[in-house]
């Protein structure tokens, strides 16, 4: 019988992962191109994502309490989108969200405008000081797919320490922490907009 070493498995052992990974979320709908999940948002989530790391209550309120790691809320808001001429976020809906998370909307759907892919890497150059090693904590709400698809996003840009924390702001709340008030970071200026800025519609 042939026997081989751990560095001839190694190949071997890897690409039964790749395959037990692909067929693993093919129950869930993800499309076998892009890797991401195209529609239908809301809906269970799988447990991991490849190539990060999911974090539970515990381990996203350890991260909260460093405070070096990068907050990062994708909720999708109702409402119009950002304004074409001056890039603020109309919506119809406040978002209580985690302390300190920094909210950029739309960011997590299964296929960006080239503007939003844009937005969505910009932001993350700026908010990361342009360190790929920073660590980015992505979420929403529970069984959300934007923050997953979000975080897949980061890992392909090169950040090496990306962590998702699928229960979300409701998570954040079950566990008897407080939310916060967040404004959406401006489509084309990349600022916060304040409360006198927000607008509905």
């Amino acid at each position: 019988m042939r026997l081989l070493s751990a560095f001839q498995l190694f190949p071997a052992l890897l690409l039964l992962a790749s395959s037990t990974l692909a067929q693993s979320l093919q129950q869930y709908d993800v499309d076998q191109t892009t890797g991401l999940r195209m529609e239908r948002y809301r809906a269970p989530v799988p447990a991991d994502i490849p190539d990060g790391t999911t974090l539970d209550s515990a381990a996203v309120k350890a991260l909260h309490l460093q405070g070096d790691a990068v907050f990062i809320d994708v909720y999708p808001p109702k409402g119009l989108g950002p304004d074409p001429l001056d890039g603020h976020w109309v919506t119809t809906e406040e978002r209580q969200s985690i302390p300190g998370a920094n909210w950029l909307p739309e960011v997590g759907r299964g296929s960006l405008q080239p503007d939003a892919m844009d937005y969505l890497t910009r932001n993350l150059e700026r908010l990361s000081g342009g360190d790929k090693e920073s660590s980015l904590v992505f979420f929403c709400t529970s069984d959300c797919w934007q923050s997953w698809n979000a975080a897949r996003r980061a890992i392909r840009l090169g950040y090496s320490q990306v962590f998702w924390f699928p229960l979300g702001s409701d998570g954040w709340l079950e566990d008897g922490h407080e939310l916060m008030q967040v404004y959406p970071v401006n489509f084309l200026d990349d600022s916060v907009e304040s409360a006198d800025e927000s607008d509905s519609c």
